[in-house]
């Protein structure tokens, strides 16, 4: 499988999509906490998460380009919304938890999980099972 960077999806992180949660603000849904650690495990499933979502995102990025019509936009993103958080939970994570990690590697404060996400990207995509996550700090 090729990596990140032969994908061209070096940013990956980065589009990661904020899932919307009915009956939770969006001003409270979107304030990062104040800190985050999350264990080898934690990482190694939100990056299983990102892998799986993202020719999901990307397909519905193009669907929705390829329309004008508003009622045909609003459906793709409710079709998405409704695969990733299938995927989210699928994976054992709860959609306001992929939620805060993402937007917690959004911040400069996230940088180093961050970090610690792509290698684990990266290391998912080599299929060598033997490279562990890095290190919390």
């Amino acid at each position: 499988m090729p990596n990140l960077a032969q994908k061209g999806l070096v940013g990956l992180i980065w589009a990661c999509t904020w899932i919307p949660v009915l009956g939770i603000s969006l001003a409270v849904a979107q304030t990062p906490a104040t800190s985050l650690v999350l264990t080898d495990e934690q990482v190694a499933k939100y990056a299983r998460i990102v892998l799986e979502m993202e020719p999901h995102r990307q397909q519905a990025q193009q669907r929705s380009q390829a329309t004008a019509d508003p009622a045909s936009k609003d459906q793709i993103r409710r079709e998405f919304i409704r695969t990733a958080t299938e995927i989210i939970t699928r994976h054992g994570m709860t959609v306001p938890e992929y939620n805060r990690i993402t937007l917690w590697i959004r911040s400069e404060e996230g940088k180093t999980l961050r970090h610690r996400i792509e290698a684990e990207i990266l290391r998912l995509q080599s299929g060598d099972p033997s490279v562990s996550p890095s290190p919390k700090p």
